[in-house]
């Protein structure tokens, strides 16, 4: 009778503690499975695309959506409210299908009455694909998640992983100290950018040849029909079926360098007609509205946009927003034959060995500085020439004759800063001293980058630059040793594009203590906004 008893105790025990879990891991639900975030008191962290962006699509709050497969990860969401005045989500699949985006699309849609605009990219290197494809070589789809079963829920609110690592440690987040709840920002969220390094170093390391001797292969009835499965099951049927939906597709710009393994082994002709295939299909909607950039040829062959053959930077992204936004590189009915001819004749007889020859940027943001005048509407301005009453000068002066025989701030000397003191460099140089200059801007406006050049002439020269905002926090700098740089000319971006408004400043090119050489020269020249 004992042993009845003891077994029935255990086993209300077990259900309690079981009921406990669930109805805890319910409550938190770290990924939005049962309902939308509690955003004041947890810590959510989205990083898990397939588990979590099911749950994002039915309980968030949004008017816009962005989906894609890499191609659309740099994507901000705070870019596209602000063009298109929506409120955004971003809920890309790395290595997706099209027809996981449609999935998803699908319960976007179905449990989102507001949805009204939808951006998708279309990777141009995906419409071959069979219309059922999914991609399972990169692990197991958490379907239990996907669909509405209550049953094998268990494998979410009794997963050791969802338990221990989420809510578990969301639940100790909250008890620390200055602890703030909160989401990550769909800016960030699945953003590569700061992981990789771009150009043609990079995209190329041993360098492109190119061979004319292929046979050309063009596009065959059978992948002709597979083409149609594709288009119709996973882009157009969406759209048919919610009209008032104005969906804007973009084929994803590869590079050139994408561009010339297709030349070497001739099956640029078959990709471009299946391209047109596509548009021809697509065309036919009048809620899709399909773009591509494939002849901004200043781009796609410009390999300091990419970080390897198809894959290009944020800013790539931040310029497709607002082309979108403002019609730029449409395809209509009237122009689509015009486009394919245009994109079949520049790809088929680029000199793609040009690429070999290309410079390499020494900082990946100056692509995006170059092109920020084409995204934002803001000229560069050259501070030393346009804005020299901004500039105070600390043991330096302004000399002639250096980077592109253009202006520079000679700085001479260290600081003053005992060596191992408590007070940090960049608290000193805004609070005491620098060796250089401090620049003052009323408003930023629409300028993100800080580009300057700099040369060690002698000594510990070095460069130690902060810029600060109007409340004197820190918000962008770039520090080198003197011992890593050599005595040559050296460029150098800083992305100022999440600042606002009034800015300062300092160009400090002294040694950041006093045990550096009085005799320590360091020269900054060409110093643009951009």
């Amino acid at each position: 009778m004992k042993a009845k008893n003891w077994i029935g105790i255990w086993a209300v025990l077990v259900l309690t503690a079981l009921l406990s879990i669930g109805f805890w891991v319910y409550k938190i639900d770290p990924y939005f499975h049962y309902h939308k975030p509690d955003l004041s008191r947890y810590f959510y962290t989205i990083n898990n695309q397939r588990s979590q962006n099911d749950g994002i699509s039915k309980h968030f709050e949004y008017d816009a959506l962005i989906t894609g497969t890499s191609m659309t990860e740099n994507f901000k969401t705070s870019e596209m409210d602000e063009i298109f005045g929506v409120n955004s989500i971003k809920v890309s699949y790395s290595g997706g299908s099209y027809k996981e985006m449609n999935d998803n699309l699908i319960v976007a849609l179905e449990n989102n009455d507001n949805l009204r605009i939808i951006v998708r990219g279309l990777d141009y290197g995906m419409i071959l694909n069979d219309k059922d494809c999914m991609r399972y070589d990169l692990g197991q789809y958490p379907t239990y998640l996907y669909d509405y079963n209550p049953f094998n829920d268990v494998k979410y609110i009794f997963n050791k992983d969802i338990i221990f690592n989420r809510s578990y440690s969301m639940t100790l987040q909250n008890d620390e100290e200055g602890f703030e709840p909160g989401i990550t920002n769909f800016d960030s969220y699945s953003r590569w950018q700061y992981s990789h390094t771009f150009g043609v170093n990079t995209v190329l390391p041993n360098g492109l040849t190119i061979t004319d001797s292929a046979t050309p292969v063009h596009l065959s009835d059978d992948e002709k029909n597979t083409i149609y499965g594709n288009i119709t099951q996973n882009v157009t049927a969406l759209a048919d079926k919610y009209p008032d939906v104005d969906f804007y597709y973009f084929f994803s710009p590869y590079s050139a360098a994408w561009w010339a393994d297709l030349k070497n082994n001739g099956t640029i002709y078959r990709q471009i007609e299946a391209e047109q295939y596509v548009i021809e299909l697509i065309l036919q909607h009048p809620n899709i509205h399909l773009y591509s950039f494939n002849n901004r040829t200043d781009i796609t062959t410009d390999l300091n946009n990419y970080k390897d053959a198809p894959h290009y930077g944020q800013w790539v992204n931040s310029l497709i927003l607002r082309w979108m936004k403002d019609g730029k590189y449409l395809l209509t009915n009237d122009n689509y034959m015009d486009y394919l001819e245009e994109e079949l004749q520049f790809y088929s007889s680029y000199d793609y060995l040009k690429l070999n020859e290309q410079i390499d940027y020494e900082s990946d943001f100056y692509s995006a500085a170059l092109l920020n005048n084409e995204f934002r509407g803001a000229e560069p301005i050259s501070i030393l020439d346009k804005m020299p009453e901004t500039i105070m000068l600390m043991d330096a002066e302004i000399i002639e004759n250096q980077y592109l025989d253009g202006l520079g701030i000679q700085c001479v000397g260290s600081l003053k800063r005992e060596s191992g003191s408590d007070i940090s460099v960049e608290d000193y140089i805004r609070q005491k001293e620098y060796v250089g200059a401090k620049i003052h801007i009323d408003d930023i406006g629409n300028h993100d980058y800080l580009v300057f050049y700099g040369k060690k002439n002698a000594d510990h020269g070095q460069p130690s630059v902060f810029v600060y905002d109007e409340e004197n926090k820190k918000v962008g700098e770039i520090t080198a040793n003197y011992s890593n740089i050599d005595n040559e000319w050296h460029q150098y971006v800083i992305d100022l594009c999440e600042v606002s408004g009034g800015i300062d400043i300092i160009l400090n090119g002294g040694y950041i203590d006093s045990t550096g050489s009085a005799e320590s020269n360091y020269v900054f020249s060409e110093i643009l906004l951009y």
